[in-house]
């Protein structure tokens, strides 16, 4: 919806479900600028594979985004986006909000784009998430010093990014960042410390320790332009932070890490779905029938009777 500023109220609606062996897309609601496609072919994998594109040039000042999304038990999908969010200068500031939901045995990557603010850009994120108890997510984002190369280095007004991420409806996980750079030294010691691009991945699954320990192998190389850590954040959640000097590489080497765990997650899933306990079938052998009385003659019935002592007769000892 167009606003009478200019500005836009745009709502993104995505949901999918499983039929089969495939998780096929059911909802694909959004407004302008935006819109959801299918990503590449669908007929290539099991999974969903969509794109949330925009064809503005950017976030303007005033511009708000509701993005909910929902990945039903037991299906798969991979969210990604087409282009950078280019948050434009603004005096009054815009918005994003998420929601996410992730239902039992489902499984959900998000890698987003990088943000980039450019000079004098106000920008609220706020992301809620909700993964049932047996659901897994890999979530990601980025965040720019600005437009490095055309001169503006931490030249934002303000940026604040909040992630909520609760499991079995316990809050597991809460990133605040809240930056503005002509209030703190952005570019020291315990901020981007002289780096221009943030990354982060968040990994939530009952393999999510299991992960930790495949990337304590594969992550002991150091490279020269990027500085990471990771680390168990809570139970059967893992985060890994990048600090890099592009966009571009930061992206890819968090999509690379991203990929190798959803191979990780799917395959334990199809190793626990394997070996899954049957109903157990019973081994007890059924009651022996008890052979049926043979009657006797009538005749021999009454001989019986009479040969029968009477009562008075019967002396106890």
């Amino acid at each position: 919806m167009i606003n009478r500023d200019n500005s836009l109220t745009s709502r993104v609606d995505i949901s999918c479900k499983r039929e089969g062996p495939k998780t096929l897309l059911v909802n694909s609601y959004f407004d302008i600028p935006y819109k959801v496609v299918h990503y590449g072919s669908k007929l290539l994998q099991d999974h969903l594979e969509v794109m949330m594109m925009c064809y503005s040039p950017g976030v303007m000042d005033g511009d708000t985004l509701q993005i909910s999304v929902h990945c039903p038990e037991k299906s798969e999908m991979k969210l990604f986006t087409q282009s950078f969010n280019k948050l434009h200068p603004m005096k009054k500031g815009a918005s994003q909000t998420m929601h996410v939901k992730v239902d039992d045995h489902a499984l959900m990557q998000y890698l987003p784009q990088p943000t980039i603010p450019f000079k004098n850009s106000i920008f609220d994120m706020d992301n809620l998430i909700e993964v049932a108890e047996s659901g897994h997510l890999v979530w990601g984002d980025i965040i720019s010093g600005g437009r490095i190369h055309s001169g503006e280095r931490f030249e934002f007004s303000k940026l604040h990014n909040r992630t909520k991420v609760y499991r079995g409806g316990k809050l597991i996980f809460f990133d605040n960042q809240l930056m503005e750079p002509r209030k703190q030294p952005l570019e020291r010691m315990l901020f981007f410390e002289g780096h221009t691009h943030q990354g982060t991945l968040l990994i939530v699954s009952d393999y999510a320790n299991a992960f930790k320990e495949e990337l304590d192998e594969v992550l002991t190389e150091q490279f020269t332009d990027m500085s990471y850590g990771f680390t168990q954040c809570g139970k059967n959640a893992l985060l890994i932070r990048a600090l890099g000097e592009s966009g571009d590489a930061m992206h890819e080497w968090l999509s690379n890490i991203g990929d190798m765990c959803w191979s990780f997650i799917r395959h334990h899933m199809a190793e626990a779905e394997a070996v899954a306990p049957e109903a157990p079938i019973s081994r007890k052998k059924p009651a022996a029938k008890k052979p049926a009385a043979k009657k006797a003659p009538a005749q021999k019935k009454a001989t019986a009777a009479k040969k029968r002592p009477a009562p008075k007769a019967v002396i106890k000892t």
